[in-house]
């Protein structure tokens, strides 16, 4: 069976020249089980279909992108056992912040691959086939571009694809009910509803998806290398993080509905009419 990274690259030399820090006595067999999990990463996103289509399409600029994708989540996966086997050979010591950058840098040229991949695959019909293509027609925010103007994203394609599950989630669960209730006042409401949409959708993706699946404008918040820090203070700040937009996002839910409330539509406001649990209740003989 072929290896992963012998799909993608001729030789090491080639593999070198795309992805920085390969040790020039590393070999691919040595890179598979990491480059499995790093091919897994991107096929999850783009589909098994386009991974063909692009390994087997000849040089392009999506082949060029699809290589640094899959090369550097590999070294991102592979660095930290890299470290253990230096330190045993030799006894040489790499810090924490060393090996917390460079596992940073991997991730960001991870990141911008696939962003640029994706923007690339407009082009595929074998793209407009895949699940995450398919169901951005039903959402309210179609585009990472739009997206970004409401939350910085860092123009992610990658992100964006990512919670496209997460916004269907959101719009079934409580705010798609709310843009049914603006028809005819769109101008009044709709940017707000969206940029609701937006805050929640971050805010659960925040709290369910590995650190490393979040923009560089968020995961910086977080990942910087503090001597004060530790995994439950990053934990912590995630989910603080994410309450706060949960937070902001229904002060504007709230809003919209004393505002429509106030025009006399006769809807049921579905946030504000709720019982609360510090409300407190009387009973009267």
């Amino acid at each position: 069976m072929k290896k992963v990274l012998e799909e993608l690259f001729a030789t090491v030399q080639d593999f070198r020249e795309t992805v920085p820090g390969i040790d020039s006595q590393v070999n691919f067999a040595d890179l598979n089980s990491s480059a499995v999990s790093a091919k897994k990463m991107v096929v999850n996103i783009i589909t098994a279909a386009v991974y063909r289509e692009i390994v087997s399409g000849g040089e392009t600029d999506a082949l060029s992108y699809l290589r640094s994708a899959v090369g550097n989540a590999t070294k991102y996966k592979e660095n930290i056992f890299e470290v253990l086997k230096k330190r045993k050979a030799d006894g040489g010591d790499i810090y924490k912040y060393e090996l917390e950058g460079m596992r940073r840098q991997y991730i960001d040229n991870y990141y911008n691959a696939m962003d640029s991949l994706i923007a690339e695959l407009e082009n595929f019909e074998s793209w407009k086939l895949s699940p995450y293509y398919r169901l951005r027609e039903k959402l309210r925010i179609k585009t990472a571009e739009e997206f970004d103007s409401l939350y910085p994203i860092d123009c992610s394609y990658l992100f964006f694809f990512r919670t496209t599950p997460l916004q269907r989630e959101v719009l079934s669960d409580t705010i798609g009910a709310y843009f049914n209730r603006i028809e005819g006042r769109e101008a009044d409401f709709e940017d707000k509803l969206k940029l609701a949409l937006a805050l929640t959708v971050v805010a659960l993706a925040i709290s369910r998806f590995d650190i490393i699946e979040l923009p560089a404008t968020i995961r910086s918040l977080f990942d910087d290398s503090k001597a004060s820090r530790n995994g439950q203070n990053e934990q912590d700040r995630l989910l603080a993080l994410a309450e706060s937009l949960m937070n902001k996002s229904s002060e504007i839910l709230k809003s919209v509905d004393m505002a429509l409330d106030e025009s006399g539509t006769g809807d049921i406001c579905t946030e504000t009419s709720f019982a609360r649990p510090d409300d407190k209740i009387y009973l009267m003989p």
